[in-house]
């Protein structure tokens, strides 16, 4: 299928060679319905075109060629969220439809939601595009990265645990050889809690090639009784870094986590992070962090955190992409034999959807304290891209 361009090149090329010939008396020129509204759009008769394309799509409801004319306009109209409920149609239909795609990152880019213009950008740059399209997409990367002020995240999901207090399922334990009958308060637990998240960046450009990065994100899991209840808040700020192809942020980092509504650990420090593109395909990051932990629970537990982080993600079509994580944590204590290391990865594939889904979520690897244990949460997530 032809998005807008070849066939009104065809059509304007045929125009202007009748324009050049001598005027027959009974000649004419037979048009689609298409391209008659190709020609008005490419007379400014934006109006005109638009209910020629409704009436079409009453016809046929499901016409791609005349929802993205109609997107084309509803952009040259500054009609954003509608052309983006178009584009969004056809890719409905059609995932691998570069020209959409493209189309639909530009109108992102333009209504100033630089996250998602991003994405579409990225998805679109890994379909069969020619060299002068990735140039010019680059482009519109590099302005991305330095026009996004604000990301915001939320999420709220069902949080199943199958032993909440990290404990024995046993009735007995054996003390010096002696039998002891443990308390059912003090065996296995099991729950279903409900768990959110909701954090957001502010990145404002402070000059050419400097941005400030000021940051806080709140996370709580809820269960019945409040005795498991978990909460976390953390903040960073800092500078950012800007280069062709490449970033580097240094920021400070802080946080406080609550567990059973009560003062539990807190920390202080750092974290330098980098991002690279390789392409605009590949992109790879790292970062390394270190943080002071102060263990109000118990204070024995208190020492120095060192956490490592890298990731890699690639497109690998109009539709999905692939990414990896790697991590590793190190927690040192005044009490011995802690210290505590810890490593974790993750990798996943993510493809285009447009309806709900189930994913599996766990805390991210700087996680400050490793005790008592995270579980995964199940949660719905609708993927708009």
């Amino acid at each position: 299928m032809k998005f807008g361009v070849a066939l009104l090149g065809l059509v304007l090329s045929v125009s202007g060679a009748l324009a050049q010939e001598p005027a027959k008396p009974n000649a004419t020129v037979t048009l689609t319905k298409i391209q008659a509204a190709q020609l008005l759009i490419a007379n400014n008769r934006l109006d005109d075109a638009k209910r020629l394309l409704d009436h079409i799509l009453a016809a046929k409801p499901d016409d791609s060629e005349s929802q993205f004319l109609l997107a084309t306009i509803a952009v040259a109209q500054k009609d954003y969220d509608t052309a983006i409920s178009l584009f969004r149609r056809i890719l409905v239909r059609e995932p691998d439809a570069e020209r959409v795609r493209l189309e639909l990152a530009r109108a992102f880019f333009l209504k100033e939601d630089y996250d998602n213009a991003d994405r579409q950008f990225r998805f679109a740059r890994a379909g069969n595009v020619d060299d002068a399209v990735k140039t010019n997409i680059d482009r519109f990367l590099t302005q991305v990265n330095r026009l996004r002020q604000w990301t915001v995240n939320f999420s709220l999901s069902l949080a199943p645990d199958t032993n909440q207090n990290a404990a024995t399922s046993s009735a007995q334990v054996n003390i010096f050889g002696l039998p002891f009958a443990l308390d059912k308060s003090a065996r296995k637990q099991s729950g279903i809690g409900v768990a959110g998240d909701i954090g957001g960046e502010w990145s404002p450009l402070l000059d050419d090639n400097i941005k400030a990065r000021l940051g806080t994100d709140l996370y709580r899991v809820d269960y019945s009784g409040g005795q498991f209840d978990d909460m976390t808040v953390s903040a960073y700020g800092g500078p950012q870094f800007l280069f062709s192809n490449w970033d580097l942020s240094v920021l400070a980092t802080g946080f406080k986590r609550w567990f059973a509504n009560q003062d539990y650990v807190s920390g202080l420090g750092g974290k330098l992070a980098a991002d690279y593109g390789i392409t605009s395909d590949w992109v790879v990051g790292a970062s390394l962090g270190g943080q002071s932990l102060s263990n109000q629970f118990i204070p024995e537990q208190s020492g120095p955190l060192w956490s490592a982080q890298t990731q890699a993600t690639y497109v690998l079509s109009p539709s999905s992409l692939f990414q990896l994580q790697l991590g590793f944590n190190r927690q040192e204590a005044r009490t011995r034999p802690i210290p505590i290391p810890a490593a974790g990865s993750a990798a996943a594939i993510s493809k285009t959807c447009l309806m709900a889904f189930p994913r599996v979520s766990s805390p991210p690897f700087s996680s400050p304290a490793m005790t008592p244990p995270w579980p995964p949460s199940a949660k719905p997530a609708a993927t708009t891209r």
